[in-house]
């Protein structure tokens, strides 16, 4: 539960518009050491991309996706205020990492790039854009594509197959070698020649994909950070299956769409997602707003139906799985999450909700993401209360309710997808 000081402060942040009112609300907060915070500042000239990546970003199509709704990103934490004092007129500098994570797709695509050499046939965009990534030297990291594909290649249900199992698995590292051959592409000979040659060879990659996959999925921590990721793909299954209960359920006002899917937060789901009810608003609005729901449809098989708002779910996960990676750093004292994806939904999505920025603890469970605009006011002017569903009654309502849910392995997807299963039938 945050303090009265704390919330005050967030607002001010979320409204801040020059680094002299972030400070100010951050002194207000009185935070402790060790949190952090990263906001995107309408009166700041400082660009914390790194160079290129915001031509690329301003691209109406292109694939690359900032977490940030702006490049002129300030950073604050009480130990970096006290270097700036004792630095006076001196610029305080500091380090700072980004990555560029990939998606399933951009996996595939790599594969095929450097496992062909006749190209005529790939997506002229999807080329451009690994051209760049070549050119242009950026980070990028296929850690998204573990997480997402790691239950569906090594965590198999036991009705699967030998030679299916195996199939998988084969595919899964063969992306994995074929993106450690990309990284070690030879770019001076790329760009001046036109020729892919590589810096190691074949049974090289297949070694470093084998020590990047155990120490990724062999880690003492990997039970806990899978577990972290798993718990939140399930709560946005159970959000979607809510949200589409609602949508082809008795038709209704948007408003009351609104409450009903608050009511399913505090008694079902068990936490609310400010991000998500937003683009579920926005859905209940106009369909077309989030194209990626309209993949559902009445009188789909049941099995299909499953496995499409799984996928989905994963989608609603990205954002999620950035601010992780954000939280838990890189190299630098701060680091800017990327997203690439050819996927137009997944596109169309994510700028639903543009983050002006979070604040964090590195080592604690704090990470509050706040968007451009002011939630409150956004439900306000479409006539929706919300205010009685922040109570402290309800949201320890809704917190005893989660936690029930990650307890059962939240075992009521079950229920309530037979449930949205009969209102698709009707």
């Amino acid at each position: 539960m945050f303090t009265e000081r704390f919330a005050q402060g967030l607002y001010l942040i979320s409204n801040a518009v020059e680094p002299r009112e972030v400070l100010e609300a951050w002194i207000f907060m009185d935070n402790e050491d060790g949190t952090r915070a990263i906001v995107s500042l309408e009166n700041y000239h400082r660009s914390a991309y790194p160079a290129g990546i915001k031509k690329l970003i301003d691209n109406a199509d292109s694939h690359f996706i900032p977490y940030f709704a702006s490049e002129k990103l300030y950073f604050i934490e009480n130990e970096l205020l006290a270097e700036i004092i004792t630095n006076q007129s001196a610029d305080t500098k500091f380090e700072l990492d980004y990555s560029i994570m990939l998606d399933t797709n951009y996996a595939s695509y790599i594969d095929n790039f450097v496992r062909n050499t006749n190209w005529s046939g790939m997506n002229n965009e999807v080329f451009q854009t690994i051209d760049l990534l070549i050119r242009g030297n950026f980070h990028y990291d296929y850690l998204f594509y573990m997480i997402e594909n790691y239950k569906n290649s090594f965590k198999l249900d036991d009705l699967e197959d030998a030679v299916s199992k195996k199939d998988k698995r084969a595919k899964f590292y063969r992306n994995l070698v074929s993106m450690e051959l990309f990284k070690s592409i030879d770019s001076k000979n790329y760009i001046e020649k036109g020729k892919l040659s590589y810096l190691i060879n074949e049974d090289e990659a297949l070694i470093s994909a084998d020590q990047i996959f155990n120490g990724l999925f062999n880690s003492s921590k990997i039970d806990e950070m899978m577990d972290t990721f798993q718990q939140i793909h399930k709560a946005m299954v159970l959000l979607i299956i809510g949200t589409l209960q609602i949508k082809f359920g008795s038709k209704t006002t948007v408003p009351r769409r609104v409450e009903r899917l608050f009511e399913f937060a505090n008694n079902v789901l068990g936490i609310y997602y400010e991000r998500e009810f937003i683009v579920a608003h926005m859905f209940f609005l106009d369909s077309k707003n989030v194209n990626m729901l309209n993949k559902v449809n009445k009188g789909m098989n049941s099995e299909k139906l499953l496995r499409q708002i799984e996928n989905i779910a994963w989608d609603f996960s990205v954002p999620r799985i950035m601010e992780y990676w954000l939280k838990l750093g890189g190299k630098g004292r701060f680091f800017i999450p990327f997203f690439l994806t050819n996927d137009y939904n997944l596109r169309q999505l994510l700028s639903l909700f543009k983050v002006k920025g979070l604040i964090f603890n590195k080592t604690g469970g704090l990470i509050v993401p706040f968007p451009s605009f002011n939630s409150n006011e956004y439900f306000k002017k479409h006539n929706c209360d919300i205010e009685k569903h922040f109570t402290d009654e309800v949201k320890a309502q809704r917190k005893t309710t989660y936690r029930k849910n990650c307890e059962d392995n939240f075992s009521v997807i079950s229920e309530e997808f037979d449930k949205l299963v009969c209102i698709l039938k009707t």
